[in-house]
């Protein structure tokens, strides 16, 4: 179980470091041509969004890696969880059923890293 949730953790990082990078460092023109949600998003809270992304990723893995303050995983995790909860509204809103259905899946997989991290295997 902890080789499946480091898996988990370790793409589920890969991920969030990766967008949340983009949106710390293209600006808005450039990223709306990738994700069309961003219209509705200023580029000072889309800046916000992209540093929580990049924080969450790194709590993921970065504590595990160097065996100190492991309860950062699932705080980690459980800080992802309200963004995709939150990107799980606004693409049902939009009626983006691709990304809805992606969003869940990665909040489901969240949910296991928070649990698992939390009830089943402690680091």
């Amino acid at each position: 179980m902890n080789i499946a949730l480091w898996i988990i953790q370790i793409i589920i990082a890969a991920l969030f470091l990766t967008t949340g990078s983009l949106k710390l460092v293209l600006t808005k023109n450039n990223l709306i041509k990738v994700f069309e949600w961003i219209e509705d998003f200023t580029e000072q809270r889309l800046r916000l969004i992209g540093a929580f992304e990049v924080l969450g990723g790194l709590g993921l893995f970065l504590p595990g890696v160097y065996s100190t303050l492991e309860i950062l995983i699932p705080i980690a995790a459980i800080g992802l969880t309200i963004i995709m909860v939150l990107a799980t509204f606004l693409h049902s809103k939009r009626k983006e059923t691709k990304d809805l259905i992606f969003n869940i899946i990665v909040l489901v997989l969240l949910l296991l890293v928070v649990a698992g991290r939390l009830f089943l295997v402690r680091l």
